[in-house]
């Protein structure tokens, strides 16, 4: 009874609790190699599978925010290394680990991860040739997705302006490494696409780690490349560096300049051309000129032509001659008829009008003299007699009257009020005085009496 007393008996929930602390305590940081095996996929996005070697397995899981960031797929039989902590799965009671970072053994992650998508794009004829297209003759709108603040954009600016290259540019700015930068160059490749009047896009940007140039080896830039339906030119990196854009472009250049110099060469080439053609051109015109210029010289001493000048020498001459004959006989007629002239004008001043009217003039400005003084004096006359005769008729007008105090009393008709049986009480009438006019109403009527009121 006593041994039994001494016995600890554990639930097997606490057995699971001591072996998850005793994990958790020695296996929460430990990296573990071994074979993928079992590899599923959820829609979730987590992982599960399994990591064997020749002896063991054990069970593996990778949650959706750790799976997210693996730059390559797993696969069956791949052999990787991985770090995470082990834990207990207390359901079943068998172990797992759970993986927060996984890495193909011998290859990086990042060159695992090139090396797959090349093999999927490779098979599914994204590098085809036949799928390739040249570039244009002469293309005048060139699009460039890169970082506006890069030294790639300035280089391949000044490269463009060293050759002449008669282009009009346009630049989408990207972020060129980091989080998010495969999706800014897709959506440049397809905003580029997306204006007619681009001819060649160029994707690029100067060198840098397998880790900077990234951005050019995700799927969804090469997606938007091989999509295109202008030719690309991918210019990433320095002539060694191969990204998955260098292999789907329908072109590729060693660096941003090289790519720049590949729309710039056909104008320079052009221009070259031009060049020769002028030169061409100028030096077949300087010949047929010497050979025409040799031809009139021999026209020009043949006799033929100095028989022709004797000839229009003799005419010249014959033209003088009558040239001067004509002027003789012109300047004779033009003397005679001087002369007719100036006999004619005698003539006329002996009948100009116009001396008579002055004459005439000075007899009508003497009778005007004899006939002012006695019509002045009979309209002084006149006027006294007039000032006398206005003397008389102010005596007899009425406004004289009207002068002295009197009023004349009318009535609304105008007609003069000379007896009261002319108006009644409230009749309105109108007294005239001597400057002006009253209206007045009448209150009464009545007779002038004895005492004169």
């Amino acid at each position: 009874m006593e041994a039994a007393a001494a016995r600890k008996v554990l639930s097997v929930s606490q057995v699971y609790q001591l072996v998850a602390g005793m994990l958790g305590e020695y296996f929460s940081d430990v990296w573990i190699e071994g074979e993928v095996s079992n590899f599923k996929a959820y829609p979730s996005g987590h992982f599960y599978f399994a990591l064997k070697d020749e002896g063991s397995q054990l069970s593996a899981v990778c949650f959706r925010h750790s799976a997210q960031r693996l730059k390559f797929e797993l696969e069956d039989g791949m052999q990787v290394v991985a770090h995470g902590r082990l834990e207990v799965y207390q359901p079943t009671g068998r172990y797992q680990v759970i993986l927060d970072t996984i890495e193909p053994k011998g290859l990086g992650a990042l060159q695992k991860a090139f090396e797959q998508l090349k093999r999927r794009l490779e098979r599914e004829g994204s590098f085809a040739p036949e799928r390739k297209r040249p570039l244009p003759a002469l293309a005048r709108t060139v699009g460039i997705v890169t970082s506006p603040s890069g030294a790639a954009i300035h280089d391949m600016l000044r490269t463009l302006r060293v050759h002449k290259a008669q282009v009009f540019v346009l630049l989408y700015p990207a972020q060129v490494q980091g989080e998010g930068a495969a999706e800014q160059i897709a959506e440049g490749v397809a905003a580029l696409c997306a204006r007619p009047e681009v001819d060649v896009i160029i994707v690029g940007r100067g060198g840098g780690s397998i880790e900077d140039l990234w951005p050019f080896n995700e799927e969804v830039v090469a997606r938007a490349i091989a999509s295109s339906r202008v030719p690309v030119i991918s210019g990433v990196g320095h002539e060694t560096d191969f990204t998955i854009a260098d292999f789907v472009a329908d072109v590729r250049a060693a660096t941003p300049t090289a790519a720049a110099q590949l729309v710039a060469r056909p104008w320079e080439e052009l221009e070259t051309r031009l060049k020769d053609l002028a030169g061409q051109l100028l030096e077949a015109t300087e010949q047929v000129l010497f050979e025409k210029q040799q031809a009139i010289d021999e026209l020009v001493r043949h006799r033929a032509f100095d028989l022709m000048a004797a000839h229009l020498a003799e005419l010249n001459h014959r033209v003088e001659r009558m040239a001067g004959a004509a002027e003789g006989a012109a300047r004779a007629r033009l003397r005679d008829a001087v002369a007719a002239l100036t006999a004619l004008d005698r003539s006329l001043n002996g009948l100009n009008p116009v001396a008579r009217i002055l004459r005439q003039r000075v007899t009508l400005q003497a009778l005007i003299a004899r006939l002012e003084k006695p019509t002045l004096a009979f309209m002084s006359r006149q006027n006294v007699r007039l000032g006398q005769a206005g003397a008389r008729l102010d005596a007899l007008s009425p406004l004289a009257s009207l002068g002295r105090g009197y009023s004349i009393c009318l009535k609304p008709d105008g007609s003069i009020v000379s007896r009261i049986g002319q108006v009644e009480a409230g009749d309105g009438v109108r007294l005239r005085v001597s400057d002006g006019s009253i209206d007045c109403r009448v209150e009464r009527t009545g007779e002038t009496g004895a005492g004169g009121n």
